[in-house]
């Protein structure tokens, strides 16, 4: 992976396609390994939606950051309060959630620290809409873990 740059909006998106490449294949290699059917949908949608993410900054015209609207997102803190689980292919659909859960948040945190570095005003820009869109799978994901695994209204 290369070396995080925000001197220009070109360096963060360069940056942003390797990490989005690197979690797609992360749970491309998930898919393969686990045994059971389900958690192997699981993580081939979750491949699916990280090269969605790639794919966007690849299509991303810096020149529209300005327009781009950040959306209010709503945040659980179901991940605050669990631990990281490593991956075994017989893991269960709640370890999975979870694995994907901390996947998001912790590129969350990392996006959202690096807006305030940047010198550059679109760059910065761009890491609050990377970060704004990894908030949005994580909610996404905690709002999965709190219907199917705490089964709450």
């Amino acid at each position: 992976m290369s070396v995080l740059s925000c001197h220009s909006v070109g360096d963060v998106i360069g940056f942003a396609i390797e990490k989005e490449e690197k979690a797609v294949q992360f749970y491309q290699e998930c898919a393969e390994r686990a045994k059971n059917p389900g958690i192997k949908e699981f993580f081939r949608e979750m491949a699916a939606e990280e090269q969605r993410h790639g794919d966007m900054l690849k299509n991303l015209d810096s020149l529209n950051l300005d327009k781009v609207k950040l959306q209010k997102v709503e945040n659980l803190k179901i991940s605050d309060y669990l631990v990281d689980v490593t991956f075994s292919e017989t893991v269960s659909y709640q370890e999975a959630i979870i694995i994907a859960m901390k996947r998001e948040e912790k590129a969350m945190a990392f996006y959202a620290a690096w807006k305030d570095k940047c010198v550059d005003e679109k760059a910065s820009k761009l890491f609050q809409v990377l970060a704004n869109e990894e908030e949005k799978h994580k909610r996404k994901l905690e709002k999965l873990y709190d219907e199917d695994i705490l089964g709450w209204d």
